[in-house]
């Protein structure tokens, strides 16, 4: 695939939309109609102070292609920062994961500020990257409707000598990991049952809002009533209707200071439970970036140690996983087809006749196999269940070598 320069501000790994021109690649990109401001609003915590060499996002002076790999299959969201390769000073590259493709988009620097764009409005590298995991980067460029979410760490690196210390280690990092879990469980669960009781609030401040123009509209006829009664003369007898006039407005007038201290006291309960609401969002969103971290490095040991060829059922007692169900089993995201083939002890039968495997696969479904030992020393055979009859096929060496673990019916 034929890349444009890397200069341009913002590179899709996709073919350009036909028609459009390429820009000059010392030009900055366009901004965006909405300006975007270094300060973090009050919902957001305050920029970090370390230095750029200690953000676990910095890969410093690596190329495009150790970027690629390092997000290869990663979520969208997952990026990486690394020093531009026009190797000018302050200049950098960050590479963001979106759809499935790698986007390039160069952090420019001058006269001690950085951006993506003119103006350059951001004191760090740090606080830039900082605001864009918290601020959707539609604020840059309209197409980039997501955050930074998912920092490449280069300080999450598995370099335990032992499965056994690994293992440890993993099983320390998911017991974290679900400890926070709980937490965040809990946490949107109060979020979710706070905005919920939010809503109906503010619908029951709207309906007190609109009972008492019903009742100052009483009031006002009332009142009209009253006054008219005064201008025109009583007959005689009216006395009784006018007392009970009086009496109908004041329980009029009582019960709409009733229904306007009730929405006093309503809205005094809504603005305590949105600031409850508030830190609870606060808290969800603090807690996050620590779940992903955690999820990461617990994805980093499983995969060092299926690489180290660990068997599933070793790794779910690390876990903590009990039960052999699939359901209960947690595997990397693609490594599901895998499962069945981990134990051979669900396809290898040892020492066993031809007729006697038939006899075994008789009745079942087509793709069903074993293994056995063949009658030539040092072989193998595999029986197949297909369509129509089953097959039996002699091999040279460890069939579970061959098909990359086996697999049962």
């Amino acid at each position: 695939m034929v890349y444009p320069p890397e200069g341009l501000f913002y590179i899709e790994m996709d073919q350009a939309p036909p028609g459009q021109k390429k820009r000059r690649a010392d030009a900055l990109p366009p901004r965006s109609t909405k300006p975007v401001r270094s300060t973090m609003n009050n919902n957001c915590p305050a920029p970090p102070t370390y230095m750029l060499q200690d953000a676990e996002w910095y890969w410093g002076d690596i190329t495009r292609d150790e970027v690629n790999e390092k997000l290869r299959d990663a979520p969208d969201g997952s990026f990486v920062v690394r020093d531009a390769s026009t190797k000018l000073q302050g200049d950098f590259t960050l590479t963001l994961r979106k759809d499935g493709h790698n986007k390039l988009i160069k952090i420019y620097h001058r006269d001690g500020k950085y951006g993506f764009s003119d103006p350059l409005t951001f004191t760090s590298v740090v606080e830039l990257i900082w605001h864009y995991q918290h601020h959707p980067l539609v604020e840059y460029n309209a197409t980039l409707d997501l955050m930074l979410t998912h920092p490449v760490s280069r300080f999450q690196q598995v370099k335990e000598d032992s499965v056994d210390v690994a293992g440890r280690k993993l099983k320390e990092v998911h017991c974290q990991y679900q400890e926070k879990s709980k937490e965040f469980d809990h946490l949107y669960e109060a979020f979710t049952k706070t905005s919920q009781e939010i809503q109906m609030k503010r619908t029951a401040i709207e309906a007190f809002n609109e009972t008492m123009l019903i009742f100052e509209e009483q009031c006002r006829e009332q009142e009209r009533y009253g006054e008219e009664i005064e201008m025109n003369n009583q007959p005689e007898g009216a006395d009784k209707d006018l007392e009970s006039f009086l009496i109908n407005y004041e329980k009029l007038k009582c019960r709409l200071g009733e229904i306007y201290d009730s929405k006093i006291h309503l809205e005094e309960d809504l603005r305590t439970q949105v600031e409850d609401y508030r830190e609870t969002d606060r808290k969800i969103n603090s807690l996050r970036p620590d779940l992903i971290q955690l999820r990461n490095i617990r994805d980093l040991y499983l995969n060092w140690l299926n690489h180290k060829g660990v068997r599933q059922k070793r790794i779910n007692d690390w876990l903590g996983i009990l039960s052999d169900s699939l359901d209960d089993t947690y595997v990397l995201k693609g490594d599901e087809k895998n499962l069945p083939h981990q134990d051979e002890t669900n396809w290898f039968v040892g020492e066993l006749s031809r007729t006697q495997a038939e006899e075994m696969l008789h009745g079942k479904a087509p793709g069903t196999f074993l293994i056995r030992e063949s009658s030539k020393q040092g072989c193998y055979a595999c029986s197949v269940v297909t369509e129509s009859w089953w097959t039996d096929t002699r091999f040279g060496q460890r069939i579970d070598q061959m098909l990359g673990g086996g697999g049962g019916e």
